[in-house]
């Protein structure tokens, strides 16, 4: 028995080492040698397609709710926490440093590769052949995607390294405007990847750059009907898109936040950035309707060539943003509760501000006001879903009014701008959805960046470049498109330097709402060292019905007040730990 049971050992033995090295051999899991994705057509323009498919889908609307222009009734929420004192590097819900270099990465792989072969060796010159090779007009169309491929890669770098600069830009305690370490070729482990921050205008001229290599390569818009740079590429990148993005990081760079002496130099260029980029595309238009913009047109070829210039994917049948910000009278949640300072600065129906409204009512506050008031905010009284089904009640004892114990709205307001709040129902067993999509980089951004710097670098009416158009004609083409009225700015606003520039920082506060640009706008305009532009006093509205039905209103409940150390955003800890080249900004050491 002994000798039988030493025999079996040794067999065990000898099995377990002649199988070990196939047991041990990794075995085939699907992924891709980089070799293997630059080498093949679908798989090298998937690195693209993979930055592309990381851009938001969905608007930022929640960061208006760490601002005066809503609250939110999520206590749970980031960035309810955000607005209310909480903010910190290791909590802060606008942190994209990450994803954002992350993508940045992928980019420059991915540029590393866009190399034209002049060895001869290949029958074509691309890194691998993006058409089908048969006529000379082939031969062209695959150098022109490779040429477009080239610029789409420069103007996606340039977007993530804009939204980072914007994210964490910002002023150290010597005093120094910082950005963010501009990484603009692959790094290796073997390399030193403690990186320090480049200063802000390193990164506004990085960006530049970058812009400008992608209006090189990339035409102003796709049109026609060729494959390669026609109709049917539009919601790739293009040459008014890194124009519109240009404008944009100059603006910022010119604004009292990063240019603290009032350069007039850089209010200039920022002009004309913008200007040029409106003039690319054929001068001041009329916009949209707001139905086109953000729901009809997404998936329109042809429309999107001149309002939408970058968007990120369109979603079908969507119903996202109605479920969240819908009161629970329409199955809803109602998260998203603009404030009254928000309702407060819209205007009376002239353009007057309602403080200084002859016609404004404090008994009938809704009557007569801008049109935008009405399709971008449910008052009491506003009817809803389709066929208006519902009827907005805040009244105290109304079905949508403040209740802790349900999800009602605690301003006395609920959010309609970018709701699709005459179709979408979420009525069971009768739920319908709404294309949607986030427009990261449109025409009434531009126009809007345009009219800010011209003013700034002009004058309210100046256009010495010879555009046709001024800060006046872009703020009167924006009133066309709801109806609003000008008679406040044509009287009395353009005669006064800073009620115009109040005005012109009103119109983007309104227009772009719940867009994700207001959180940053009001920390570029701000240039006292005491917050008071950000720290604010966020307010509410409270209406009683009286027992025969008329309405009184305090619009002055007081709902939260906003905290914040800094005018600048952390850098997150993780990084500062990983990194100790980078310098924390003010307000955060």
């Amino acid at each position: 028995m002994k000798r039988l049971f030493k025999y079996n050992i040794l067999f065990l033995i000898l099995a377990m080492g002649f199988g070990c090295s196939e047991y041990l051999d990794p075995s085939l899991d699907g992924s891709l040698t980089e070799e293997q994705v630059f080498t093949n057509e679908a798989y090298f323009n998937g690195v693209l397609n993979t930055v592309y498919n990381s851009l938001p889908d969905v608007y930022n609307y929640m960061l208006d709710c760490a601002t005066d222009n809503a609250v939110t009734n999520d206590y749970s929420s980031d960035y309810f926490k955000m607005g209310t004192g909480a903010l910190r590097p290791n909590m802060n819900p606008e942190s994209n440093w990450v994803n954002g270099f992350h993508q940045i990465r992928r980019i420059n792989q991915f540029l590393e590769k866009m190399v034209l072969d002049t060895t001869g060796t290949k029958p074509f010159l691309t890194p691998v052949r993006f058409v089908r090779l048969g006529t000379e007009a082939d031969s062209i169309d695959n150098i022109n995607t490779f040429y477009r491929m080239l610029g789409e890669a420069y103007c996606l770098r340039a977007f993530y390294e804009a939204d980072l600069l914007r994210t964490f830009g910002g002023m150290t305690t010597t005093g120094e405007f910082l950005g963010v370490p501009i990484v603009t070729k692959v790094l290796t482990i073997d390399e030193d990847l403690n990186l320090p921050r480049n200063t802000y205008q390193e990164c506004v001229d990085q960006i530049s750059n970058d812009c400008d290599s992608a209006i090189k390569y990339l035409p102003v818009e796709y049109t026609g009907t060729n494959a390669v740079l026609g109709a049917t590429m539009n919601g790739r990148a293009t040459g008014i898109a890194a124009m519109a993005l240009k404008a944009r990081v100059l603006l910022y760079a010119a604004s009292p936040e990063f240019n603290p002496a009032n350069d007039q130099v850089k209010w200039e260029q920022a002009a004309v950035a913008a200007g040029d980029a409106l003039v690319a595309i054929g001068g001041l238009k009329d916009l949209p309707s707001i139905d086109d913009y953000y729901f009809n047109k997404l998936n329109n070829k042809a429309y999107n060539i001149r309002d939408i210039f970058l968007r990120g994917n369109v979603q079908s049948g969507n119903r996202g943003l109605e479920s969240t910000n819908y009161p629970p009278s329409m199955y809803g949640n109602g998260r998203v509760n603009p404030s009254q300072n928000f309702v407060d600065a819209f205007p009376d129906a002239a353009g007057y501000p309602v403080s200084e409204s002859a016609t404004y009512d404090v008994e009938n506050p809704y009557a007569s006001r801008d049109p935008r008031l009405d399709k971008f905010v449910a008052l009491n009284g506003t009817s809803l879903g389709q066929s208006g089904y519902h009827t907005i009640e805040t009244f105290e004892g109304g079905i949508d009014a403040y209740n802790p114990s349900t999800n009602t709205s605690r301003s006395g307001y609920y959010l309609k701008k970018l709701l699709k709040y005459n179709n979408v129902s979420l009525i069971p067993g009768q739920l319908t959805g709404t294309a949607r999509a986030a427009v990261h980089l449109g025409s009434p951004e531009l126009y809007l960046n345009f009219a800010e710097a011209a003013f700034e670098a002009w004058g309210a009416t100046g256009d010495p470049m010879g555009y046709g158009f001024d800060a006046v004609s872009i703020i009167t083409r924006i009133h066309k498109r709801y109806g609003a009225g000008n008679e406040y700015m044509n009287t009395v606003a353009v005669n006064d330097e800073g009620l115009f520039r109040e005005l012109i920082h009103n119109e983007r506060r309104l227009e772009l709402s719940f867009e994700g640009h207001y959180f940053w706008d009001i920390r570029r305009w701000e240039s006292s060292e005491d917050l008071t532009e950000i720290n604010t006093v966020v307010t509410g509205a409270t209406i009683t019905q009286d027992p025969v039905g008329d309405l009184s209103y305090d619009m002055n409940v007081e709902l939260e007040k906003r905290l914040f150390n800094s005018i600048y955003m952390p850098l997150p800890y993780d990084e500062l730990y990983n990194s100790p080249a980078l310098v924390q900004n003010k307000g955060w050491e």
